[in-house]
């Protein structure tokens, strides 16, 4: 049985079979050659190699090869072909995974020129009911890009991404730690010898950058942390199936790239922990068993069971970032400081995220309240 829009059939003597267009009869009917694969995975790597070629040698080859199939083979395009070059490893594998989930079962199976407004808004419709209005917001974001970029090739006149009516985006507030919360996890973690949660709240580093970090990017003469890698584990597709891999590479974007002060008894921790871990064979401030960087599940798992202990509900490891944020300002720091401190792109980016009090802050300004007849 062929997967929705793709031309690509599990043939009954085991292998894979994919067809794609590479001309026109007398008649008008698409004419297809075969390619055979043992998996799933290489003949849609081999379609996608075999289609660009064909896109490179024709003097109209897109409304050829492409403007006639359908959305799906655009996609795959669009995501190995003008994409994948220029976008990050993980940037590339949340693209694949949203369009093999969403929207290859959605809209793949319909012919790239016969995508209408009425199609795009039914799965709106359907997925506004499952999907988190942000997710969703994204995945459209991802659909009118591709769109956008067969308008480009002149593959169809204009995007059929027009007067789609999208749910309203709600922006939850951030889950922010209490002074209270705050304090018992702090003494939690000193007493559990867990400096990656202190210094987490106290310089809203991301998971990545954490597990990331060196030795080498802290000047203790001057009291300042570089932050310039991160950590992911990252999902990658082979012929045997899913697999994944722990990857140190550069930060998430150019502004994740900074300094941070650090305050003295971070810093004088840090030192502590440095001299301690002399002897080990690693450059990594929190390494994992073999040396190497932390493995972020393994240090988010450590800090859900110190949370649970505290009595803390609903946290994760970003809450710490959060909680550096918000007492940040309740401590007076501008927005651009505590952006640049953060590695957003933007001191809007940083107000779009925390312009708002917290309930601890909301109770004093309202005890503080009397008349003034």
């Amino acid at each position: 049985m062929a997967r929705r829009g793709e031309n690509i059939y599990h043939r009954k003597d085991g292998r894979w079979e994919g067809r794609y267009i590479v001309g026109r009869r007398l008649d008008g009917k698409p004419k297809f050659r075969s390619i055979y694969g043992k998996s799933y995975g290489e003949v849609k790597r081999a379609l996608v190699a075999l289609k660009s070629k064909a896109l490179a040698a024709q003097d109209q080859p897109a409304m050829l090869v492409y403007g006639d199939g359908s959305l799906s083979d655009w996609m795959s395009y669009w995501l190995d072909v003008t994409e994948k070059p220029y976008i990050r490893e993980t940037t590339y594998l949340l693209y694949r995974r949203s369009i093999e989930k969403h929207l290859v079962p959605w809209l793949g199976g319909y012919p790239l020129r016969e995508l209408s407004p009425a199609h795009i808004q039914a799965m709106v419709d359907e997925l506004r009911n499952t999907m988190a209005s942000s997710t969703l917001h994204g995945l459209c974001r991802l659909l009118k890009s591709i769109l956008a970029c067969a308008v480009k090739k002149r593959l169809i006149i204009e995007s059929p991404f027009r007067e789609i009516r999208m749910p309203k985006f709600r922006q939850r507030p951030p889950r922010v730690l209490t002074t209270a919360e705050q304090a018992r996890l702090e003494r939690a973690a000193m007493e559990a010898g867990n400096l990656e949660y202190l210094l987490c709240l106290y310089t809203g580093l991301r998971l990545g950058e954490l597990c990331a970090l060196r030795f080498e990017d802290i000047d203790f003469e001057a009291n300042i942390m570089t932050v310039s890698h991160s950590v992911k584990r990252i999902a990658a597709k082979g012929e045997s199936g899913a697999t994944t891999c722990l990857v140190v590479g550069g930060a998430k974007t150019e502004s994740s790239v900074r300094e941070i002060p650090l305050p003295l008894f971070l810093s004088g921790m840090l030192r502590h922990r440095m001299e301690e871990q002399n002897a080990q064979d690693s450059d990594f401030i929190f390494a994992g068993r073999d040396g190497g960087a932390a493995e972020p599940r393994t240090v988010q798992k450590r800090f859900a069971r110190l949370a649970g202990k505290t009595g803390i509900r609903g946290a994760h490891m970003h809450t710490l970032r959060h909680t550096f944020a918000m007492r940040c300002l309740e401590r007076g720091m501008g927005y651009k400081a505590l952006s640049e401190i953060l590695g957003h792109s933007s001191s809007q980016m940083t107000i779009r995220h925390y312009d708002n009090c917290t309930m601890e802050k909301k109770q004093r300004v309202m005890r503080s309240a009397s008349m003034i007849a």
